[in-house]
């Protein structure tokens, strides 16, 4: 008679990740519900009451247009205020950091029109989906690598954007410490205070469905590792079945082939999570590869300015706080690439399985052969989606918007040097 083990035991064999899961996905829905995200909900375990649901819903709208309408029209009233200062180079700062603001800003309108009239689909198709599957993949029993990768990403990204968001209130600190002579810059100093913050608002309205969309890709591959691992697990079974003989063959390869159909189905839905995850948020992750690619200019620029007016012992800070966040901002997006990227090399070791299969079946299957057939047919039709149909999400995305960022770069610092050779009154000339 076999003795039941202690729960003590169990729940020591479970990882931090395990233990404490709901609580980080309910950390981050609560956040993303503070930003005006009442769509992103991690793990569904009961339907909100209707009052309250529709009071979030109320409230996303008027975070929303608060952030869209009310805030943008006063930075505009006060422009001429936020970019006073004599210093040309300062100005050509601002400038690039408007622009900054500028490419979050509309990603922030492309995010709040799309969760408007997506809100069902994201929910349908995203998020009870992958509950779904969480629920069919729950009694996996195989090697458990596939969720101890997933916890590393989740507790990679979780550490990131917490790091991002730290390096963030410091510069908004930072800008706010210097004290002011006048009353006008005392108001610039101001506006430039208020602009941070907005800024960060902005920045953590968008990454919130960056998130999420991490976080349903990061699923996707788990959900693909383990049925690639099923999968190799048939391959004994099959070759076992070789050696049998033709009537017993048979019989069970009407067993074998109906797993190989149930692992099929699993993939069917894997991969219409993943495609209707990528067309829901392709318009948002389009915004974000941009805002990347003004960001690490503005950083780098930045960097510049900094090194250039003041010497190194003045500006430590500030320097060590610019390449902090610039390093930062820049691990967050490759890491969404690089998920993407293991989801192209699980589906090519899973096709590469699928052949193996098909090279050892001597004996003449029908129903093994018919399955197989349509599951190597689904990964053949299978293309990886792209952005709006013109980037393809990977790690070559990244070396593009890096080489390019320091292309501008190079034209930013040839604009500073033909204006700090300029003088800003030219000389009267003598009658």
């Amino acid at each position: 008679m076999r003795v039941a083990e202690p729960k003590d035991s169990r729940e020591a064999k479970r990882s931090f990740w395990e233990r404490h899961e709901h609580k980080f996905y309910r950390y981050g829905h609560i956040y993303a519900n503070i930003y005006g995200q009442v769509i992103i909900d991690y793990l569904p375990q009961k339907p909100l009451r209707r009052p309250l649901k529709l009071l979030l819903i109320g409230y996303s709208h008027v975070f929303s247009l608060l952030l869209i309408v009310a805030l943008p029209c006063y930075f505009g009233y006060n422009y001429a205020a936020l970019m006073d200062t004599q210093d040309r180079r300062m100005q050509l700062l601002l400038y690039v950091s408007f622009a900054n603001t500028l490419i979050k800003y509309v990603t922030v309108i492309v995010t709040y029109v799309a969760n408007t009239f997506h809100f069902s689909g994201i929910n349908a198709r995203c998020t009870l989906q992958r509950a779904r599957l969480e629920q069919q993949f729950a009694g996996y029993q195989l090697d458990n690598w596939p969720r101890r990768r997933f916890e590393v990403f989740m507790y990679l990204k979780f550490w990131l954007i917490n790091f991002m968001m730290l390096i963030q209130v410091c510069s908004i600190l930072a800008v706010a410490a210097p004290p002011a002579d006048s009353a006008a810059a005392q108001l610039s100093r101001r506006l430039r205070v208020h602009y941070a913050i907005y800024a960060f608002v902005l920045w953590n309205y968008t990454e919130n469905m960056a998130d999420y969309f991490y976080y349903i890709t990061a699923s996707v591959l788990k959900y693909l590792q383990m049925l690639h691992l099923q999968l190799q697990q048939l391959l004994p079974l099959l070759q076992q079945l070789q050696r049998q003989r033709r009537g017993i063959a048979l019989l069970r390869s009407c067993c074998l082939s109906e797993r190989v159909e149930l692992l099929r189905q699993h993939c069917e839905q894997i991969l219409a999570l993943y495609g209707q995850s990528f067309r829901l948020h392709q318009t948002q992750l389009l915004g974000l590869m941009l805002a990347t690619l003004i960001n690490n200019l503005t950083n780098l620029f930045t960097i510049f300015s900094l090194l250039a007016t003041q010497t190194l012992a003045d500006v430590s800070y500030p320097v060590l706080l610019s390449a902090a966040y610039a390093l930062g901002f820049y691990l967050d997006t490759y890491v969404v690439t690089l998920i993407n990227e293991h989801i192209k090399q699980e589906l090519s070791n899973l096709a590469q399985t699928l052949r193996e299969f098909c090279n050892q079946t001597a004996q003449h299957l029908p129903s093994l052969e018919r399955e197989l057939e349509q599951f190597s047919l689904l990964l053949l039709k299978q293309r990886l989606p792209m952005l709006c149909g013109l980037l393809h999400l990977d790690r070559r995305l990244i070396y593009v918007i890096t080489v390019t960022a320091f292309s501008y770069f190079i034209t930013l610092v040839q604009f500073d040097l033909y204006l700090r050779n300029t003088p800003s009154h030219p000389p009267a000339v003598q009658p």
